[in-house]
């Protein structure tokens, strides 16, 4: 508990001295990052290197996640992975709203368009700027290596090995995130202070998840307590903190926005319905997928319940199915994705299109955590099954 107690006092000191930070060196931070970018000199072997590490990489990084909390970890923790990856994203997506601060090459090229240079940039994006996504995402490796040096599988290797690939995997790790924040500033896509508040409030949800509430620590049949006792106050404020969101996103603007607004018409032939808050909003209705993901884990909480025993944990036998009932899993998960082909219907309205990715996000959600619940009670039953079937030959050979 003291432990606890320091870890949260020094948190909340750590994120008044960023935020007090951000205040005052916003400015003079973002100033210096234009004048760094424009005597970068570009290459075609660093645009596709910076690139790797600013894209692909993240989705590397994610499936990797799926993948480590789907095989070692029970069903709450991979329900816990899948909130904590898409809750990074709806937070960034508040406070880019609630900053409407530019990107960088916005600026640059506000000057090219003044002397006739015709050249584009290396990446185009008509969302706000801070935080920066990606360097916020990016601490989702932290995330990964917490996870994977707690799983059962990491804990069964011995001695010296166990702390080398600990530490080893934990480097892996930082040095991902310092090339993923350098790609940013590359690609001019983000300035010194975008990148900093970004990992600043990675590192606080890394730090206030894992060590703080001790996530991994609730086994299932807890954890499935917890959600049905706070459904009515988590799911409302996750709605309520959406609602913010698109209130920001829709109504923020920034006061030199109509000379942005021409830049990426006309560099990067962004529509406005791709632009500035409209872009970040839509990246808000991710939230979605998390309440979607806690109704279809509610949902079927009276059908788990048949088939628990006080001796045991709901979801103990997920982790120990065959490989072929892996892949049956697996194939029957890849159903959960339909709902998200809704999100690529071409609609010009704002409005409409956050409608549509809202239902397609909740549903893919509910999809996703239905069929894995109703595949955890099938497990269970059958694991309950051969144990009674045991049990029962025995005593037959008891009495023989």
């Amino acid at each position: 508990m003291k432990k606890k107690m320091i870890l949260i006092i020094g948190l909340i000191i750590y994120l008044i001295i960023a935020f007090v930070s951000e205040i005052f060196y916003r400015e003079p931070l973002y100033k210096k990052s234009i004048e760094y970018m424009k005597k970068m000199i570009q290459n075609k072997f660093l645009d596709y290197f910076n690139f790797f590490w600013s894209f692909p990489y993240l989705i590397i990084q994610m499936f990797c996640g799926i993948l480590i909390t789907f095989l070692f970890y029970p069903i709450n923790i991979f329900f816990c992975n899948f909130s904590y990856e898409l809750f990074l994203s709806f937070i960034m997506s508040i406070f880019k709203s609630l900053y409407s601060s530019p990107r960088p090459f916005w600026d640059i090229y506000i000057e090219k368009d003044k002397t006739g240079d015709k050249s584009k940039p290396i990446e185009c994006d008509g969302g706000f700027g801070n935080p920066s996504g990606h360097s916020l995402q990016s601490t989702y490796a932290l995330f990964l290596w917490y996870l994977f040096v707690n799983s059962n599988f990491f804990n069964k290797i011995k001695g010296k090995k166990k702390i080398v690939f600990k530490y080893l995997i934990l480097i892996f790790a930082i040095i991902s995130i310092l090339f993923i924040t350098y790609s940013r500033i590359y690609r001019q896509v983000h300035s010194f202070n975008q990148i900093l508040f970004g990992s600043v409030l990675g590192i606080s949800f890394f730090v206030l998840f894992c060590y703080i509430f001790e996530f991994d620590k609730i086994n299932s049949h807890d954890f499935a307590i917890i959600l049905d006792k706070y459904k009515f106050i988590l799911i409302p404020i996750l709605f309520l903190l959406f609602v913010v969101s698109i209130v920001l996103g829709l109504n923020k603007h920034n006061e030199k926005e109509d000379e942005y607004e021409k830049i990426l018409v006309n560099y990067c032939g962004r529509s406005k319905e791709q632009l500035f808050g409209k872009s970040t909003s839509f990246s808000s209705t991710l939230v979605f997928a998390i309440i979607g993901g806690y109704v279809g884990m509610l949902f079927l909480k009276n059908k788990i319940d048949k088939y628990y025993n006080k001796d045991e944990d709901i979801f103990y036998n997920w982790n120990k199915r065959s490989i072929l009932e892996t892949i049956k899993i697996s194939l029957f998960l890849l159903l959960s994705f339909i709902p998200l082909t809704a999100i690529f219907i071409p609609v010009n309205n704002i409005i409409i299109k956050i409608i549509l990715a809202s239902f397609s996000f909740l549903l893919y959600g509910f999809c996703l955590f239905y069929l894995c619940f109703y595949f955890a009670c099938i497990l269970f039953r059958k694991s309950r099954e051969e144990i009674n079937s045991l049990l029962s030959s025995e005593e037959e050979e008891e009495i023989i």
